[in-house]
């Protein structure tokens, strides 16, 4: 007995499956198998093919045997190997690989490692080395060999007794047939000892394999393609998306890029739909209308659509709702579609209409079957107009939309400018201002008052054009006075300017 201390192991959640890797070149990674059940230290050889490389003692422990030395559970599984690690005294484990190892492949190392006292631990030690021939020395001292994975996760301030999974990738030069697993280049110092236990070994080489192309039934068909890749840093779809996995949901070519610390892999799969159609989505028709549903022709099954015929085709004329079971080799596809049937909008702005003068005319629409609306963004159905035009409106609902409209003209008479021939601005409320005003197709732009003598008393080029009978603050006197207007008349998409002048009297 060395003295070896009772342990608290803690499961850990996270471990890579050889289901998700491939095949372990390492036999009995897992120490599960043994030759006889261990039933004290030292006894390395009973898990069967690991052997001891040296003239130290490593151990193996199982739980068809409780010992005092094994007071935690493994990793995973029932069994686990122990090192002891002391000045002059360096346990190893050896293994046979169940493959050589092939030149400048890249190959995945992945162990789970306990430490009993953390503080002692000497750092970047721990490692693999991989040779042709087996590792073995008549000592008990440190192998002077380069391994070729060298942990750098585990240090000082690694929790005790805690699992710990340290992994990396390596290179092989070609032809390497076992693993020795233990600590390389320095030896603890003088009562610097401390254990290691070690659990479910994994050597894999690094392969990108997607799989096959593949053929699905139909469009309701799924298929999750697999990048999981050991030692991968990070995976690129074609689509852009990052994860180890892509749900396929439709046919065509899938590419992944896979990121590992050795090398780069690619890899393509195309998938194929057997019975790639659709009905479409849901559809609204007008009443009359119908629509032909369509299967592929390529398909086998005599008993398609609802009503139990079986073209490629089926005319629908009604409402209702719509199925149809296609068969092709061993994929049966189903599909169904919901018809509805509506009237059609309709819409009625009513006959064009000429205006004479200063006539203003309330278009009232007719909409039914629809949700009704002016072109130029006119809130509410009913409006009234003041001047030439042509109204657009439109009517609209699941299966149609129509539009009409509406030509206003005041070309049935002149269009006058009409001013009042006196006014009284006397403040009685009644007749107070000058206001000239026109049909809705004039827009005057200017105002301008004369006194007698032609001098300018008053002007305005902007809205309202009228005049208040004041004169620099003070009441104009009672007499006649001159006015000019200029404006401009828009009839028949087309722009006239004009001007008219007259006399107003001022009375009080």
């Amino acid at each position: 007995m060395k003295g070896k201390p009772v342990w608290m192991l803690v499961l850990s959640l996270a471990f890579i499956t050889t289901n998700a890797m491939g095949q372990n070149l390492i036999p009995n990674g897992s120490f599960e198998s043994y030759r006889n059940c261990p039933r004290q230290d030292n006894l390395l050889s009973e898990a069967i093919p690991w052997f001891n490389p040296t003239r130290a003692t490593p151990d193996f422990y199982h739980e068809c045997f409780q010992t005092g030395q094994m007071a935690l559970p493994p990793h995973t599984g029932n069994g686990l190997g122990h090192l002891f690690l002391d000045r002059g005294w360096s346990e190893y484990m050896s293994v046979p690989l169940l493959k050589p190892l092939i030149a400048n492949e890249c190959y995945y190392f992945e162990m789970y490692v306990a430490l009993e006292t953390p503080s002692k631990f000497l750092a970047q030690t721990l490692g693999a080395y991989f040779s042709a021939q087996p590792t073995q020395t008549a000592t008990t001292d440190l192998l002077s060999v380069n391994p070729q994975f060298i942990d750098s996760h585990l240090t000082t301030s690694t929790p005790a007794l805690k699992w710990q999974q340290v992994s990396g990738t390596i290179s092989a030069r070609g032809g390497e047939q076992y693993a020795t697993i233990g600590s390389f280049y320095k030896e603890p110092p003088l009562l610097g000892f401390y254990y290691l236990f070690i659990d479910d070994i994994l050597l894999v080489p690094i392969k990108l394999d997607l799989g096959r192309d593949t053929t699905l039934c139909g469009k309701n068909s799924t298929y999750r393609l697999n990048a999981q890749t050991p030692g991968a840093t990070d995976y690129l779809w074609n689509d852009g998306s990052t994860q180890p996995t892509l749900l396929v949901k439709k046919p065509g070519t899938y590419f992944v890029k896979v990121t590992t610390a050795c090398k780069i892999l690619h890899d393509t799969i195309s998938i194929d739909y057997n019975l790639d159609f659709d009905l479409g989505p849901d559809t609204t028709l007008c009443n009359g209308q119908t629509l032909t549903l369509k299967v592929p022709q390529n398909s086998a099954s005599k008993d398609y659509w609802q009503d139990g015929s079986s073209q490629n085709t089926f005319l629908v004329t009604q409402a209702g709702q719509y199925s149809v079971r296609v068969t092709q080799a061993s994929c049966i596809v189903t599909d169904s579609i919901r018809v509805r049937y509506i009237e059609p909008p309709q819409l009625d702005l009513g006959p064009d209409k000429e205006l004479c003068g200063a006539q203003q005319f309330t278009i009232k629409p007719i909409a039914v079957n629809g949700q009704f609306a002016w072109q130029d963004q006119f809130l509410t159905p009913e409006r009234t107009v003041n001047n030439s035009g042509i109204f657009f409106a439109t009517v609209q609902n699941e299966c149609a939309t129509v539009t009409d409209s509406i030509e206003i003209s005041y070309g049935a008479c002149d269009c006058v400018l009409y001013t009042p021939d006196l006014f009284t601005p006397n403040g009685d409320g009644l007749n107070d201002v000058f206001l000239a005003y026109g049909c809705g197709d004039i827009m005057i732009t200017s105002l301008s008052i004369f006194n007698r003598w032609g001098e300018l008393i008053f002007t305005t080029s902007k809205a309202p054009f009228q005049w208040d009978g004041y004169f620099q603050g003070a009441i104009c006197q009672i007499g006649v006075y001159t006015w000019r207007i200029q404006y401009r008349l828009s009839q028949h998409h087309v722009v006239k300017p004009g001007q008219k002048q007259g006399s107003i009297s001022l009375l009080r």
